[in-house]
């Protein structure tokens, strides 16, 4: 890949990837593209297409993916680990619940929106948690593609990941392990999720891990065990929730997984491989520009509005589809660590377009069975969200807010939509 300066950007790498994905919030979901896979089919699914490929080609794929790649490259290699150490088994519930496999972590009669999740896979990184359908639909889809060779500058990615791991200081959290990823600028994004979703493949792999709760390179773990954590605070899970960067990393596995590419430290401050790669021309940066394509203004917003992190009385506007908008009220902070969340809840009224203040009413829109709030977290980064007022009145409600709150990503306010704005 080289670098350009001319004032078009270049085509993006993996054009056959990046043509037709589009993201589920701009258009109406499409009944053919929800795939469910019952649990042994998902499984059945996950291992035969893990066999098609060998360690090093998965390896291979996930170092192309960190940065000249797409980045759902990289879930080939957690897929082909996860679907060469699954065995096959009968389905184990969780008691009390219905739908989770305590063995593998699938989810029964659950569809994925397989558009959505392509989006999802190549703009921040591999399903995660192992899910055992997400893997076996995304190991699916790759199969159609040319896989890709990592580069000079890839393999440099992937040396300068690890030495960014190896010499954080001791006692280093998650969290702050993933903001050192970032800070480094190691891969052509500009968010924390493509970090965390890095930290969190090379875990399920088993780089990032210990040797009480290894990674799938050194043994099957079920489900269930990596959904222990130290505490429930912690939102990842194991081997991540019980790591920290006094274990180290699991250099053996390092080198089983990537050593063929060399693993040596590199000098973070030194200069990097040339040519160094457009950021413009990687599909990490094309595939986003999709969502601006084809946007239509709003209305014009009051100054006194401004950017920054969402604060109690905000009003923030989400786009669901191209026609439809729902609106969200802040009631304030609710969680600091491990990330800063705030409590939202939907205000009533769906709007075709980006609603004005004066066109959002003041009363919330409760769920079918009743009145529902969400602690969530990045609501300033949810791409088509805008805040559109701030110091707002509390919004009026039958009944007092809820005591408890589900726990996600600003995302998942357009999953949720559905149980508040049933659709005709």
């Amino acid at each position: 890949m080289t670098t350009t300066s001319s004032a078009t950007p270049p085509a993006p790498t993996h054009p056959a990837l990046v043509a037709g994905l589009r993201p589920v919030e701009r258009r109406t979901a499409n009944p053919a593209d929800l795939r469910t896979l019952p649990h042994d089919e998902a499984v059945a699914a996950l291992r035969a297409r893990a066999t098609t490929w060998t360690l090093r080609e998965a390896a291979d794929a996930w170092v192309a993916g960190l940065w000249s790649a797409p980045f759902g490259w990289r879930g080939a290699l957690t897929g082909v680990v996860l679907g060469q150490a699954v065995p096959v088994h009968d389905a184990d519930r969780y008691t009390g619940s219905a739908d989770t496999c305590r063995v593998c972590g699938h989810r029964e009669a659950h569809p994925v929106d397989v558009a959505d999740a392509r989006w999802s896979w190549h703009t921040q990184g591999a399903p995660i948690d192992g899910d055992v359908t997400g893997h076996a639909l995304l190991l699916e889809h790759l199969a159609g593609h040319p896989r890709p060779e990592p580069t000079e500058y890839d393999v440099w990615a992937l040396r300068a990941v690890l030495t960014v791991l190896r010499t954080l200081p001791d006692r280093t959290r998650p969290s702050k392990a993933r903001d050192a990823l970032k800070a480094a600028r190691l891969l052509p994004a500009s968010t924390a999720w493509p970090s965390q979703s890095v930290l969190e493949e090379l875990a399920l792999v088993g780089v990032v891990a210990t040797a009480e709760r290894p990674g799938m390179v050194e043994r099957w773990t079920t489900y269930a065990e990596r959904d222990q954590r130290p505490s429930v605070r912690v939102e990842v899970q194991a081997p991540l929730a019980w790591w920290s960067s006094d274990r180290g990393l699991r250099e053996g596995v390092v080198e089983q997984v990537f050593g063929h590419l060399g693993t040596q430290p590199v000098d973070l401050g030194g200069p990097r491989p040339t040519p160094v790669p457009a950021r413009a021309g990687t599909a990490t940066v094309a595939i986003p520009a999709l969502l601006r394509k084809g946007a239509t203004p709003g209305p014009r917003l009051p100054a006194h509005v401004g950017d920054g992190p969402a604060e109690a009385g905000d009003v923030w506007a989400v786009r669901i589809d191209e026609d439809r908008w729902v609106t969200v009220y802040v009631h304030g902070e609710a969680m600091t660590e491990p990330r800063r969340y705030v409590l939202v809840e939907y205000l009533a009224g769906a709007h075709p377009g980006l609603p004005a203040a004066d066109a959002v009413g003041n009363a919330v829109q409760p769920r079918r069975d009743g009145r529902s709030t969400y602690r969530v977290h990045s609501l300033e980064k949810l791409p088509r969200a805008r805040r559109i007022a701030r110091g707002v009145p509390v919004p009026s409600a039958a009944g007092p807010l809820p005591d408890r709150s589900p726990v996600g990503g600003a995302k998942d306010l357009r999953t949720m939509v559905d149980w508040h704005f049933p659709r005709p």
